[in-house]
């Protein structure tokens, strides 16, 4: 009896795990590997899950937090568990090469999460499964605290997760073939954690208490679907997908110029989410916070023009965007048509039903620290939201300019994300993108 066209179901154990199957940054295997052997299948990229447990100690004891603790430590609420992944790596097994590569994932996440779920979603299923939360004090109670009913029993659980893994192969609509002949040559997933220090943050002057601070993960697996197909003795194919690239900056001026090497070919969007320097590694701050222009005392330095280029030539967007804050630095209200572009380089605007962002949570006025709300700041423009066929960058460079009014010695970090059209050309000796 043929098997052809069946779906089979698998669960895929990391290759790179020590014995105790317990994982952390602090213990000196921070990669996480996983890896969908070569076969005659087509993988289903939207099926595929990263599950296990986690669990939160305030030091090298494994004392687990309660509420009533001085220097509470916290993790980011709207990432969740997206809040470990510093970088994502997607490879093909039997060649090597690497297919997509995003480092700062999770700051990507920071951004994409909140802009395509509303809080409905983070109170509900999100919680569930990702464990976001909409603010800081429900995520703090709920998943950093939590022993997951373990008493004082010495085995803590924590919080279990199943979460998929946002990127362009994986969320593209067509299947990933895994053969060598005619396909990728399997799938190898690599997850690099990210350092304690940036996950976790007390927001507090004082953070003594938390300095031996650490995050541990346990009955860790990759689970997917996939579809028996016939093999195949063709010499290859391509694919197309939508794949994420990643570039980082920094502003500490008033006339903030950038300029990025893209080398890409179809770019269809591109947003900017900002931190001060000092916040990342800073047990002190959330490490992964997406805020406004900040001075040095951590209040706001607003934007008040923004203008995108390319090769020096104003584009996609032919005029200078003026905020109200360049009359009135006062103003309470983010400006609608910085808000607008900067959605629809994430996601359409006129298509987006389900959203955290609001005149509350994308106001450049939102204090950093002491709010419980979500701070979801960000610039973007969408490069191509018409053709889908992108716009060539492979040899100008995209610019922004901004006028700001930092005024303090105070650099901010500036991480770009941007979305390009990719193809990948695969055959029985090796796979290649082509940007």
């Amino acid at each position: 009896m043929s098997n052809l066209g069946q779906n089979v179901y698998m669960e895929i154990q990391p290759s790179n795990v020590v014995s105790t199957g317990k994982v952390s940054f602090r213990s000196g295997n921070p990669v996480i590997q996983f890896i969908i052997g070569e076969n005659d299948l087509h993988l289903f990229g939207s099926s595929v899950r990263f599950c296990g447990d986690i669990q939160f100690f305030r030091d090298s004891a494994k004392t687990i937090q309660l509420e009533g603790d001085t220097n509470l430590m916290n993790i980011d609420p709207k990432l969740g568990i997206y809040n470990i992944i510093d970088t994502l790596t997607l490879s093909s097994q039997v060649h090597k090469s690497t297919i997509e590569r995003i480092t700062n994932y999770n700051r990507f996440m920071a951004t994409y999460m909140p802009t395509i779920s509303s809080e409905t979603e983070a109170l509900s299923h999100l919680n569930a499964t990702s464990l976001v939360s909409p603010n800081k004090t429900t995520q703090r109670i709920q998943v950093v605290n939590n022993t997951n009913g373990s008493g004082g029993s010495p085995l803590y659980l924590g919080s279990s997760f199943c979460i998929n893994l946002p990127c362009g192969l994986l969320g593209g609509r067509n299947p990933i073939p895994l053969s060598r002949n005619n396909g990728i040559g399997g799938l190898m997933c690599e997850i690099q954690l990210s350092p304690d220090s940036q996950v976790l943050f007390s927001g507090t002057e004082s953070n003594t208490n938390i300095t031996d601070a650490f995050y541990e993960l346990s009955n860790l697996k990759l689970i997917c679907e996939a579809q028996v197909v016939a093999p195949n003795t063709s010499v290859g194919n391509t694919f197309e997908y939508n794949s994420i690239h990643s570039y980082f900056n920094s502003v500490n001026s008033t006339n903030a110029i950038l300029n990025f090497q893209l080398g890409l070919s179809n770019v269809l969007g591109a947003f900017i989410n900002i931190i001060p320097s000092k916040y990342i590694n800073n047990l002190k701050y959330d490490g992964l916070g997406t805020y406004p222009l900040l001075q040095d005392d951590d209040t706001p330095a607003e934007i008040d023009s923004i203008i995108f280029t390319r090769g020096g030539i104003r584009m996609p967007i032919d005029y200078i965007l003026s905020t109200p804050n360049k009359e009135d630095s006062n103003q309470n209200q983010p400006d609608p048509n910085v808000f607008r572009f900067f959605m629809n380089s994430i996601k359409d605007y006129n298509f987006n039903n389900h959203t955290q962002m609001s005149p509350l949570t994308y106001s450049e006025v939102v204090g950093p620290v002491a709010s419980d709300i979500n701070n979801m700041f960000g610039v973007g423009v969408p490069i191509d939201s018409i053709s889908g066929q992108g716009v060539n960058f492979q040899n100008v460079n995209f610019g922004v300019q901004m006028e700001t009014k930092l005024t303090t010695d105070n650099p901010n970090a500036l991480y770009l994300f941007v979305r390009n059209r990719s193809t990948l050309v695969f055959t029985p000796n090796g796979v290649q993108v082509v940007n």
